[in-house]
């Protein structure tokens, strides 16, 4: 590995290291997505109850999956880059990493989020859903992309937001459409798994907007991280 790679890479690690830090400290992303989601599984249980979940079907419950994730992700991580700006941060950042070490380091810190927070959530809705799996390894890499995708848009509209006022509702509005084409072929790929059902090109579909995505957020970061 070359030098220039090696320091890239500590300058990223460093990030990702630092995020945590910061985040057991408070527990901020992790208190707000945890109970919120948990929350809403409780409420759309209560809500629809044995019968409703019968009848709601597969189709439905994956629906209902992927938007407790993206409601969750919208209510913990647009604090990613707003907390930099609130604490006089920034400027910190900017002169100790490059721009796309930055970026990797906060993509991979909200990446390991989302992943904690499907291994917490999933299995409790698979079991108060009574939604049984045929394909569960289909299951499981659906779950991985999805959540790496929701991530990779949900970082970069948190740095386009991290000077607003209203941080929050912005990120609601912008994160939808950037993160739209990832809800339906997740939904899609859930559904196909759940029951068994066929679909080769839904995968590559999902695994192309997730490259998509990271690759546009590294061309359009610098620009927005150092205005």
């Amino acid at each position: 590995m070359s030098q220039s790679a090696s320091i890239w890479l500590a300058e990223a690690v460093a990030v990702y290291l630092k995020e945590w830090r910061c985040e057991l400290r408070t527990r901020y992303a992790l208190n707000t997505l945890g109970l919120f989601a948990f929350t809403t599984l409780v409420v759309v249980s209560m809500s629809l109850g044995a019968e409703g979940v019968l009848a709601a079907g597969p189709s439905v419950l994956s629906v209902l999956l992927w938007i407790l994730l993206l409601f969750a992700v919208t209510a913990g991580l647009p604090r990613g880059f707003v907390h930099e700006e609130e604490t006089h941060t920034a400027t910190a950042l900017r002169l100790a990493a490059t721009p796309s070490a930055l970026f990797c380091g906060k993509l991979a810190y909200n990446a390991s989020v989302v992943f904690l927070l499907q291994l917490l959530l999933t299995p409790l809705f698979l079991i108060m859903m009574q939604l049984s799996v045929e394909k569960p390894l289909l299951l499981i890499w659906t779950l991985l992309a999805g959540g790496y995708g929701l991530a990779a848009g949900g970082t970069l509209v948190a740095a386009i937001i991290a000077q607003a006022r209203t941080a929050g509702t912005l990120f609601a509005v912008l994160a939808l459409p950037v993160l739209l084409p990832l809800l339906v072929m997740a939904i899609e790929l859930t559904e196909i798994a759940v029951l068994g059902k066929a679909g080769d090109m839904a995968m590559p579909r999902l695994l192309l907007y997730d490259g998509t995505v990271t690759v546009v957020s590294l061309m359009l970061f610098p620009a927005i991280w150092n205005p």
